[in-house]
């Protein structure tokens, strides 16, 4: 077998393996992702935006449930918090005539105070029949209390109850309130990827009694289903015994719930009034303080047989916390969502995960069999508009049916896996244009073969008229050096030279296009996309990086006791024809134009103006402020009869390596403007200071040099102040 077979064989046995192997390695990678903090937290953010896109449309909370909310008008009514007692007691008075279904406090009420509002408190919990106050597991605190009250805890418990969250010890309301009302647990910690509370345990386990969180209690209270009749199955479901039939709620493996947030269960308005969503302030509750001990007002919302839950509501109390609908919300609002759920049987369900993945499999090896000889833009396309169908069903599960199917790992995978597959199709037609590169590359430039591999019908005789950026480099005294030394010598001292020259240019993007003896020719704008101006600014940068560059070999030549080269570099802009010139049997792909001689004049004129890069002005219009720039005047190069403005480029402005002064370049362009407009003493007088700050210049030299002629012998009345080169 050749070795071109070989390679063949090897790259369809590779494909084949990805198809087959490809997408379970992928989605098994995904999976285990998918379970870090980072990756949860985005997900939970797809999930929230599922959350508030429903709540637009959702329909209000259970009728049977009100909120009492402690809040801004409560606090201003009376007093910061926390209150005296006797407050929670008058409400529970007041509220008893009208004969409530349950009363809970989602506050904890563990400490003792002062003994007769206590008493006042606990005697008015006696007055209702279901009065439920909150406690809370504490690591601290070694057992509990051995008088309970009326609560007990649940037995009939079928599953692993090490998994469900609890301590030995925990805090319960005070004996006065014990004895006569209910407590339950409060407890329920934010997740640990975005701080939202998105799992209710409804149990909690306290040594080695598990007991009801505050929204099984108050369901329990509710329905009237005593702690025998719950039978707990962990991981699947708890089912209330209630008289009129059973209630089935779903549950994880620690006894959590997870949590529908509804807009009608998750927001309420702090008003005097009532909401239409079960809101009430508790200072509208409890009125002026002469309505105490008396009936329910008729003016207040129907409570009889209902559920009020009392919170904490107000943004200036610490019971606030995230949630999917809003950035803060009291907490309270949390166990609400869930009785509200489970009241309704308005639960969220989540996707078996094992039918997820088999769905993805098939539909990943569907795609990559399917797509295997597509082009790459049906390639790339079809998996895209798979995504977005896939994004869309995961939505509208959610909102018309409260089923959740993860959407983060599924369109990741599926992503990376196509993306791969993209990758794997792209290593294949690199390699064979490997194959033209390598017979090639040494002939022709980076850039027109990329052109080539790219649009092989561009392989024709003829061209197109483009604006392009020329630039022509040329070693000074060549034909003397190489006269002079050794021609093997000199051979590989320009390998190393053009080596480093053709880097530049390629590093820039620029188009190599010939050398020309010691000489070369490079273009920006002939096959590289972009503008006319970055073209420029691209040149510009090759030639300074040529300088230096040029400074480094110099030093690494010198080190080796070898000869040292200076070098001239000419940029000009303009539009020019790009293409294939020549015969079918031999093609050459320049570019031709009078903008083309032009730069190779400019390059000339760095001999004149004993420097080593200039540019005309239609480069130098491009550049902007980029680069640190002085005119070096107008001048008619040979075989041209029109002067041509020609600047040069001292260094980059954002970088700066030469040790130009801005402040004497611009004194520099002060005393050329004077010079020019014919003031030829002020304009000595200012070349002569530019001259001492920095002596040795050549273009001041001149300048200061023409300006004392001009004193003596002032210029004819037509003179321009143009220079006129008699030489290339």
């Amino acid at each position: 077998m050749t070795s071109e077979r070989l390679k063949k064989w090897q790259s369809t046995v590779q494909r084949h393996l990805y198809t087959g192997i490809g997408p379970v390695v992928m989605l098994l990678l995904m999976w285990g992702v998918s379970h870090t903090r980072v990756f949860q937290r985005f997900e939970n953010l797809s999930i929230d935006l599922r959350f508030k896109l429903r709540s637009l449309t959702d329909h209000p909370a259970d009728a049977r449930l009100i909120l009492v909310g402690i809040d801004e008008a409560s606090l201003k009514e009376f007093g910061g918090w926390p209150w005296p007692r006797k407050e929670h007691g008058a409400l529970l008075q007041l509220l008893s005539p009208s004969e409530p279904a349950v009363v809970a406090f989602d506050l904890l009420f563990t400490e003792p105070r002062e003994k007769a509002m206590d008493a006042y408190f606990g005697k008015s919990s006696a007055k209702l029949s279901s009065v439920i106050t909150g406690s809370v597991s504490e690591k601290d605190t070694k057992g509990m209390p051995s008088n309970w009250g009326p609560t007990r805890p649940i037995t009939h418990i079928q599953g692993d109850q090490s998994r469900i969250r609890g301590e030995d010890g925990a805090l319960l309301p005070i004996e006065e309130l014990r004895l006569h009302s209910y407590f339950a647990f409060v407890d329920c910690d934010p997740s640990s990827a975005d701080g939202i509370r998105r799992h209710v345990p409804l149990l909690i386990k306290i040594g080695d009694k598990l007991f009801p969180s505050l929204s099984l209690q108050i369901l329990c209270l509710y329905w009237k289903v005593p702690p025998d009749q719950v039978r707990v199955q962990l991981g699947k479901s708890i089912i209330l015994n209630k008289p009129e039939g059973p209630v089935e709620v779903p549950i994880n493996r620690s006894g959590e719930f997870l949590i529908n947030y509804r807009a009608g269960g998750g927001y309420y308005a702090e008003t005097q009034g009532f909401t239409s969503i079960g809101y009430m302030s508790l200072a509208k509750a409890l009125g002026d303080h002469h309505i105490r001990e008396k009936p329910w007002p008729k003016s207040y919302p129907e409570v009889g047989g209902r559920i009020l839950v009392v919170g904490q509501t107000a943004t200036g109390l610490t019971d606030l916390g995230p949630s999917p609908l809003e950035a803060m919300s009291p907490l309270v609002l949390t166990h609400m969502n869930a009785i509200n759920n489970i009241l309704k049987h308005d639960f969220l369900r989540v996707a078996s995960m094992k039918w997820v993945g088999v769905g993805w499999l098939l539909i990943a090896w569907g795609t990559l069999i399917g797509l295997k000889n597509s082009k790459t833009l049906p390639s790339v396309l079809f998996p895209a508009l798979l995504l977005v169908f896939y994004t869309a069903t995961t939505f509208h599960l959610f909102l018309r049916f409260s089923l959740y199917v993860p959407l983060l790992a599924p369109t990741a995978a599926f992503a990376a896996l196509h993306g791969g597959a993209i990758i794997f199709r792209w290593l294949d037609e690199q390699k064979s244009k490997q194959h033209i590169k390598s017979v090639f590359s040494s002939y022709i430039a980076p850039g027109v073969m990329e052109e080539i591999l790219k649009h092989p019908d561009n392989i024709r005789l003829g061209g197109t008229r483009k604006p392009v950026t020329i630039l022509f480099s040329d070693i000074r005294g060549f034909t003397t050096i190489s006269e002079s030394g050794d021609e093997q010598e000199l051979v590989r001292q320009l390998n190393e030279y053009f080596l480093k020259m053709v880097d530049c240019v390629n590093l820039f993007q620029g188009t190599l296009h010939k050398y020309i003896g010691d000489a070369i020719m490079a273009v920006w704008g002939d096959v590289t996309p972009g503008d006319e101006s970055s073209h420029a600014k691209n040149a510009v940068r090759a030639a300074l990086a040529m300088r230096a560059q040029l400074i480094d070999l110099n030093k690494f030549w010198a080190s080796e006791n070898r000869m040292q080269l200076k070098i001239g570099v000419g940029l000009n802009h303009g539009h020019v024809v790009v293409g294939n010139i020549g015969a079918p049997q031999r093609m050459e792909f320049t570019v031709i134009g009078d903008a083309v001689n032009l730069a190779s004049r400019l390059e000339g004129v760095t001999k004149q103006f004993h420097t080593d890069f200039v540019i005309s002005e239609s480069v130098r219009i491009l550049l902007g402020e980029e680069f640190l720039v002085r005119t070096v005047g107008s001048i008619v190069v040979k075989g041209k009869t029109q002067p041509v403005r020609v600047f040069e480029v001292l260094d980059d402005a954002a970088k700066p390596l030469g040790g130009w002064d801005k402040s004497w370049v611009a004194a520099y362009e002060d005393a050329l403007g004077v010079f020019l407009a014919r003031q030829f003493e002020v304009a000595a007088q200012k070349f002569e200071q530019c001259d001492k700050e920095r002596p040795g210049d050549y273009c001041t030299g001149e300048y200061l040099k023409s300006s004392r002629e001009f004193i003596k012998e002032p210029p004819p009345p037509d003179w321009s102040g143009d220079w006129v080169l008699k030489t290339k």
